[in-house]
């Protein structure tokens, strides 16, 4: 069972019952499909049997959580791929409420995580890969203490043009949650 996180503006916890039909409410916004280096026309609507298979990879995930606000589903933040032997993990976000969006809600998980991540798991290190036009993510993502470390070029097609994905990383003593 993940263990509850809360912040003070957000709650990161375990997936409930009503959480599907929150996720199904808000659908796939084209702008925030985009920025996870997708093409829109390209995903299908959502349905509940989708919305319910993304929480229960949630819930059967070890390190995910439910990003909640104001007492409502806001989204998804996991850290994959632990390796203990190296300590290191890689964090994933995804917010689905556009009108959420710019608010800090997502810089206050990842800290929550970060925090969860170097002084619980004990982790040295957590990087991520983000695509190089998600200068919100990015500028969010560089506020939480990640830097850049090197780009992938053109590895995500978006709507038949190819973008670079831009790697970043911070390490435990760079960390400051506040």
């Amino acid at each position: 069972m993940v263990r509850v996180l809360p912040g003070k503006t957000v709650l990161l916890r375990a997936p409930r019952a009503g959480d599907a039909a929150e996720r199904l409410a808000l659908g796939h916004a084209a702008e925030i499909i985009r920025m996870f280096g997708a093409d829109p026309a390209a995903i299908p609507p959502m349905s509940l049997q989708d919305a319910q298979g993304e929480l229960d990879r949630l819930a059967a995930h070890d390190c995910a959580w439910v990003i909640e606000h104001e007492g409502r589903f806001l989204g998804g933040i996991r850290l994959d791929a632990i390796d203990m032997h190296d300590r290191r993990a890689r964090l994933a976000i995804g917010i689905y409420d556009e009108h959420r969006l710019g608010k800090g809600l997502g810089r206050e998980a990842i800290r929550l995580v970060l925090r969860y991540a170097f002084s619980e798991l004990g982790l040295h290190r957590v990087g991520l890969r983000v695509v190089a036009y998600n200068l919100r993510a990015i500028r969010c993502y560089t506020a939480c203490g990640f830097v850049e470390e090197g780009r992938e070029r053109e590895p995500a097609c978006v709507a038949g043009t190819w973008h670079d994905d831009v790697m970043m990383g911070v390490l435990a003593r760079e960390f400051k949650s506040g």
